[in-house]
């Protein structure tokens, strides 16, 4: 029994031995790994430290910076989990490791990490600038707001991108007045910015002034001719005004930059509002060809063909459409309109205007308006039946 004690003495003694000999060994690969020059030579060294120690904290954070700036982002975020791991208590390993979250556009669990990050070290304030930005990429504005304006509180200086995203969230709350100054205060540090002139055009678009929305969003285009979301907000601009040759031309650019098949709907719908039913319905079936699972394009082609009178196509695009929408309330009402213009089929109109109701279709007024639906509808909705169906 003595005998047995003596040896298990001698193996804990020998294990510890070995585990401190272990311990020094990476301690100097990672010491080593700090002053080699060349990553490659870095990487080497960390390696072999954290192999020789597989709780080696700081060895995971030095060799996840290397990953990070070589752009091998799942390595980073592999090592800064380890070093998370072997060290929960240090708030600049959940730091590094929201980083690489906000890079992945993980913005969930980058704000998680640095909410960790905060309630370890809260007076560390580029936790909050960080967490006020993923905050904002999720559009929680509310929340992007309060963390931006605790990091501005705490610094004399800031830079531009700090003032748009400011200014950005501000937007998000609707305090447009907070955000146009930040917008200004940015095109001031930054004049050939485009983004700067795009925000200050969205919020004269959200109010309403769309001449003077599209002068800025001309303005952000002058700065760079490929900005998309200038040409996009700027052709709403247009078609707002009833500049509609406008409007089409900046759906044209945006499809040369991006052929997106909600480009070639928003055009169709443009050229509809010109009564251009025959580029209109070609535009939708450019969207349908990129996207055959978007009940919209089929309901605006089949909306173009009753205008054309194909009258077959028609109803055909809006079965379509229900046959991927069941719950789309407007391929009802197009039908009601299809079964009355070509076959003065007073039953089925009402039937399929009734679904339509009952799948809370709001335009009501524009059922008895030329302008809207009421040209669709013209010598039935005067009738009993019409009036009865609608106010039942």
């Amino acid at each position: 029994m003595k005998k047995q004690i003596i040896l298990i003495l001698f193996l804990a003694f020998c294990a510890a031995a070995n585990a401190a000999t272990q311990g020094a060994a990476a301690r100097a690969a990672f010491a080593q790994g700090r002053k080699a020059a060349d990553a490659a030579d870095k990487l080497k060294y960390f390696d072999k430290a954290v192999t020789l120690n597989p709780s080696y904290s700081a060895a995971y954070q030095y060799r996840g910076d290397i990953y990070k700036d070589q752009g091998k982002l799942a390595n980073a975020l592999s090592d800064y989990t380890q070093a998370v791991k072997y060290s929960p208590k240090d708030p600049f390993k959940y730091y590094s490791r929201a980083l690489v979250y906000s890079a992945q556009r993980r913005y969930a669990s980058a704000a998680e990490d640095l909410t960790a990050a905060i309630e370890l070290k809260s007076n560390f304030f580029d936790f909050y600038l960080e967490r006020g930005r993923a905050y904002l990429a999720l559009e929680k504005f509310d929340l992007a707001v309060k963390d931006l304006e605790k990091y501005s509180s705490s610094k004399k200086t800031k830079d531009a991108a700090f003032d748009l995203d400011l200014g950005r969230a501000y937007l998000g709350v609707f305090n447009n007045e907070k955000a146009d100054k930040e917008f200004d205060r940015f095109i001031t540090l930054e004049p050939q910015n485009p983004e700067g002139y795009f925000y200050k055009g969205r919020i004269l678009y959200g109010a309403g002034n769309y001449d003077a929305a599209a002068a800025y969003f001309s303005k952000a285009i002058n700065r760079d001719p490929s900005y998309g979301p200038a040409y996009r907000v700027r052709a709403a601009s247009f078609k707002e005004i009833k500049d509609y040759p406008a409007a089409a031309a900046d759906y044209t650019k945006l499809i040369e930059l991006t052929p997106d098949y909600t480009f070639y709907n928003r055009r169709g719908l443009v050229y509809e509002d010109m009564e251009d039913y025959v580029s209109a319905a070609q535009d939708f079936e450019k969207s349908i060809e990129l996207n055959p699972k978007w009940a919209v394009a089929y309901n605006n082609l089949g909306y173009a063909n009753l205008k054309l009178k194909n009258w077959d196509a028609a109803k055909n695009n809006f079965e379509t459409a229900l046959q991927i929408s069941p719950d789309m309330s407007l391929p009802y009402v197009n039908l009601a309109g299809y079964y009355w213009l070509y076959k003065k089929d007073k039953k089925n109109a009402l039937n399929n205007l009734d679904l339509a109701l009952k799948r809370s279709y709001k335009d009501i007024d524009g059922l008895y308006e030329e302008g809207k639906k009421g040209w669709m509808f013209k010598n039935l909705n005067n009738t009993p039946q019409f009036r009865a169906l609608i106010y039942k």
